[in-house]
């Protein structure tokens, strides 16, 4: 990290912790020539303090623009679609792509129509972005990063729209732009063309349903009165949870009467592949669902304080994808984390509530399949009549090639996302929020300046794209909600598939803020999600929400204990990273179905030690191998027993998608979940008992006791053939971490060498922060965000001394404490910059 400059430069120790607290506080207390003062701590983390909206912001900017400025240029690039600029030629898809996916004349329409103080956020960040530009320029001897040297560019200038697009970009087109109807539509088809029209959509809907009545929940099933604490700490009934039966009816409608609406696939469509281009999964789980978040009320403390552990997983990049600060001034008073060192600070506390978020579960799209006149892809009907597509020409500049040209299409649905010539059809999506993208944004940062439930949740109200939102305050309060804008569909669409652009299926408005998933202070006490259904009735086109999945690895354990410590709500973040999210489905079975094998027998050997396995696979001795044989007997099962009970039901094509059974894999695991076949299966162990209807036996009349004995001695023999009858012997190399050089989009923000590598892989959150509120008066805030907060790289190679200082804090499940009060602030500061 740069050294400071001017007045920390030039002052002692002692003076300096004057002026610290001189300069701190919320209002107040700044000489005259200087508005913006920036304080960093041990570990780098800067702390801003200012009395306008416009400076605090300008100081946030210039912060980042010292920590991660090729970053920061590149993650802005990748969102506007501007990368084949600096990068060349092979950047041109991915810019041509991005630029389909909003249209800046309505981003910049929106930031015209802000009020003054909500347009100083993004004018200030900008400016003082701009600010560092200029100092870096004037010195590029010192202050230019490596990267920009290596890759033969210097950084430009900000503006408020390059800041709305950064938080566009990254939460709103990441997080709620993706949908998997076309996908569904393909293995929809793909059934039927199998099995015959009626046994098909049976069997679709068998596995791709709408509602498992046994799947878990945030807001708890059956839950509709809450308690709520007043100031005084009483307790006093309130409706928490809305009724959520109306939609569930209106999604209820005939599969065969959606599908008469529609045309066929084309012979060589590509849904489930153009799925995952577009949301970066693969069908059957192609929304991107991760993160992870437990609040513990004071009821289940052991000492009555009230607990939030966030666990947002982004994935693994270098440098981090989330960037610490603390704002203070101009009615923010808050310190936390943020991914891509948004505007908004989305994991964090002000001293009053604390708040987080993991991934949106709200259907906010509809893919629209259109219509095309023959001989003609820009004309469509709709309502019976011929319509013509806005077509928008857009220039991509190349680097080192002629500049070229791309057009975007849209309808009245949205822009369109793919053709389908062989049948003439088009598929646009439609979206609740666009429009509404830069009100959301201001909507989450005037949430973090909330003093209460109420506040905040007004704040929700305005926030039109999907996301969860978690609460929780001083006063033992803790709540969620999921905000988004729901649509009123009609009642003649299923949700799982495209709808009918004919004009038929058109959106009736939108659901009431109040029947979206929200409980406050609820009965269990706590409040747990691993991106989870968010409530009953809460239906979608993207996921089939299961009794299978991996919250129960969280809730179990919150469960066993009528109060936990601080160290139990950490401990649920380890043994959530190292869980088995497939054993509790099938070891039971297995266990009670194999208690007749022999005695010393090598299958008996391995059952024994399953039955005393805690279903956890970690690597403590850090030898790069898991330390127990159970984790070599799973990965070895599962696809057998996946294989054995699916593939004689499934086209090859669908069940390709059911086979792989979930377990990380080396380099970038992601964020593992239960595997998707498991789903099917277990349900087909519940038979009559599951959550959703078995039309087709999966086992065809066999026990599944039975099955999954044979099944299990399949993979027990391959085993013993492999490594042989000693247990210890059977070692499985461990997952890692690589935090790639790249962002999530694939486009490079640091030099290619600069990936880490971290092992073992923890399922976890690519940051953690834990608030405690006890008391009423005490709070505090503990996190940890790998590698660490700089990511710069001087021109001679030399790296910040807080380039990657976190990685063994995050390896031990550690965190640092983050300083609140101004106090806390001063007694750490390493360096004190002004601007004037």
């Amino acid at each position: 990290m740069r050294r400071i400059k001017n007045i920390a430069a030039a002052i002692s120790l002692a003076l300096t912790g004057a002026l610290v607290a001189g300069c701190m506080g919320n209002a107040g207390g700044h000489p005259a020539e200087d508005r913006i003062t920036i304080i960093r701590d041990g570990y780098g983390v800067p702390h801003v303090y200012a009395d306008t909206t416009r400076d605090l912001f300008t100081g946030y900017g210039y912060v980042i623009a010292e920590d991660r400025l090729y970053q920061m240029e590149m993650a802005r690039r990748s969102v506007i679609g501007t990368v084949a600029e600096v990068l060349g030629e092979a950047y041109v898809n991915h810019d041509v792509s991005t630029r389909a996916l909003f249209d800046p004349q309505d981003i910049q329409r929106q930031i015209d129509a802000l009020g003054a103080d909500d347009f100083a956020i993004l004018d200030g960040y900008a400016s003082g972005f701009n600010r560092r530009i200029d100092e870096v320029l004037a010195d590029k001897a010192r202050l230019l990063p490596r990267q920009f040297i290596d890759a033969g560019f210097e950084p430009t200038r900000w503006t408020p729209y390059d800041v709305a697009m950064l938080y566009v970009g990254t939460m709103v087109n990441r997080y709620s732009g993706s949908s998997s109807e076309v996908s569904n539509y393909q293995a929809l088809s793909s059934l039927t063309g199998s099995y015959g029209d009626s046994a098909g959509r049976a069997l679709f809907d068998q596995i791709y349903w709408l509602e498992d009545e046994h799947a878990p929940t945030t807001v708890p099933r059956n839950e509709t009165v809450a308690m709520k604490r007043d100031a005084a700490g009483t307790a006093a009934q309130q409706i928490a949870v809305a009724d959520n039966a109306s939609a569930t009816d209106e999604k209820a409608s005939s599969l065969s009467g959606h599908l008469a609406r529609l045309r066929p696939l084309s012979a060589d469509w590509k849904g489930m592949e153009l799925a995952g281009s577009i949301v970066g999964g693969t069908w059957p789980d192609a929304r991107p669902t991760t993160s992870n978040m437990w609040i513990i009320g004071p009821d289940k403390t052991d000492d009555g304080s009230t607990m939030l552990l966030n666990g947002p997983q982004f994935g693994w990049f270098n440098p981090g994808y989330v960037f610490a600060v603390g704002l203070h001034g101009a009615g923010f008073d808050i310190v936390g984390n943020t991914p891509f060192a948004l505007p908004v600070i989305l994991f964090g506390t002000n001293g009053k509530i604390s708040w987080g978020a993991t991934a949106g579960p709200l259907d906010v799209n509809d893919m629209y399949q259109e219509t095309l006149v023959p001989g003609d892809k820009t004309a469509y009907l709709h309502n019976g009549t011929v319509q013509r597509m806005k077509v928008r020409a857009e220039l991509i500049k190349v680097k080192g090639k002629p500049d070229t040209t791309t057009e975007v299409y849209s309808t009245v649905h949205g822009f369109v996302t793919s053709f389908d010539p062989g049948n003439n059809t088009a598929y646009t999506k439609k979206s609740s929020w666009a429009g509404f993208e830069v009100q959301s944004l201001i909507a989450w940062i005037r949430s973090t300046q909330a003093g209460n439930w109420e506040e905040f949740l007004d704040q929700a109200s305005r926030m039109a794209h999907t996301i969860n939102w978690y609460y929780a305050d001083a006063k033992g309060n803790i709540g969620y909600v999921s905000p988004g804008y729901l649509p009123r569909r009609p009642a003649n669409q299923d949700v799982r598939l495209p709808a009918s652009g004919a004009g038929d299926m058109e959106w009736e408005g939108f659901h009431p803020f109040s029947s979206n998933p929200q409980v406050f202070n609820p009965a269990q006490k706590y409040v747990v999600n691993w991106n989870n259904q968010a409530g009953p009735g809460t239906l979608t086109d993207f996921g089939n929400y299961s009794i299978v999945d991996r919250v129960n690895e969280l809730s179990s354990r919150i469960e066993a204990k009528p109060r936990l410590s601080r160290q139990d709500v950490l401990d649920l973040n380890r043994a959530g990273s190292f869980a088995d999210l497939n054993a509790r489905y099938l070891l039971p079975t297995l266990i009670d179905a194999t208690t007749d094998l022999p005695a010393g027998s090598m299958a008996r050997i391995v059952r024994d030690h399953l039955a005393a396995w805690n279903w956890e696979s970690a690597d403590a001795d850090d030898d790069g191998y898991y330390d127990d044989a159970a984790a070599t007997l799973m990965r070895k099962w599962v696809p057998v027993l996946l294989e054995r009970v699916l593939k004689d039901d499934l086209p090859a094509e669908v069940f390709a998608r059911y086979a792989p059974a979930g377990y990380p894999a080396a380099g970038n695991p992601g964020s593992p979940r239960p595997a998707a076949g498991l789903k099917l299966v277990y349900n087909a162990m519940l038979g009559a008992e599951a959550g959703v209807p078995q039309t087709v036996d999966f086992f065809n009349g066999e026990a599944p006791a039975a099955v999954l004995k044979e099944t299990f001695l399949a993979a027990v023999a391959a085993l013993e053939d492999q490594f042989g009858s000693n247990l210890a012997d059977w070692k499985t190399p461990v997952a890692t971490h690589l935090f790639r050089p790249q962002n999530f989009l694939g486009i490079p923000q640091a030099g290619a060498d600069e990936g880490i590598e971290l092992a073992p892989f923890m399922n976890r959150g690519t940051e953690n922060n834990l608030v405690v509120f006890k008391g009423g008066k005490a709070v505090s805030l503990c996190t940890v965000a790998p590698p660490g907060q700089s990511g710069f790289v001087d021109p001679n190679g030399v790296k910040s001394p807080h380039y990657a200082d976190q990685l063994e804090l995050y390896k031990s499940f550690g965190c640092k404490e983050e300083h609140l009060s101004r106090e806390a602030v001063r007694a750490d500061a390493r360096s004190v910059r002004t601007l004037d």
